[in-house]
């Protein structure tokens, strides 16, 4: 069965007072995903579905919104997720300060010449696949670079740590349905 990783943009305290994990993992299972399981407490889910890429964000989507939130889901497949850790473009960053390397994750890869073409920096980027890897030398607090903005498409962001995590534990991911 194909195992998925849900990535859930901007779960926070403000979200776990109408849905906590818990209550997402039921609601995900309810709609018929198989061994939902959450990593963290910021939405992030690996889970089975037969269903397409497609289908499957809509049901996790749609149990989100069972809850009265709107937050958007990106789905992302282990082998893709495995693609960007192998490429490692910034190998001393994501060694020395993970949590300061950004993985960005589109629903499609956009055009990239809006955030290549003109930037100049601090932070450094390299594209692998549909995600844009993001160096922050100063942290991410401190970024100008409205990646949103600058691309005009919707994006949700994990630190390297976790995206490896996520990468790995998926891609070793069995279900028993």
């Amino acid at each position: 069965m194909p195992v998925y990783v849900g990535l859930i943009r901007a779960i926070g305290p403000a979200t776990h007072a109408r849905m906590s994990m818990l209550q997402l993992r039921e609601a995900c299972a309810r709609a018929g995903l198989a061994d939902v399981a959450s990593v963290g407490n910021t939405g992030n889910l690996i889970f089975g579905s037969e269903a397409s890429l497609v289908e499957a964000r809509t049901l996790v989507q749609s149990a989100v919104r069972s809850f009265g939130l709107d937050n958007e889901v990106f789905l992302r497949r282990p082998v893709d997720m495995l693609a960007v850790i192998k490429a490692n473009p910034f190998p001393a960053a994501a060694a020395d300060r993970p949590h300061e390397v950004g993985v960005c994750s589109f629903h499609v890869a956009p055009d990239w010449a809006p955030v290549l073409s003109d930037y100049d920096g601090p932070e450094q980027l390299a594209i692998v696949g549909t995600h844009l890897v993001v160096a922050y030398p100063a942290g991410l607090a401190g970024s100008r670079l409205q990646i949103e903005k600058r691309l005009g498409a919707t994006m949700t962001q994990r630190n390297w740590r976790v995206f490896a995590g996520l990468a790995e534990r998926a891609a070793s991911f069995g279900t028993t349905s």
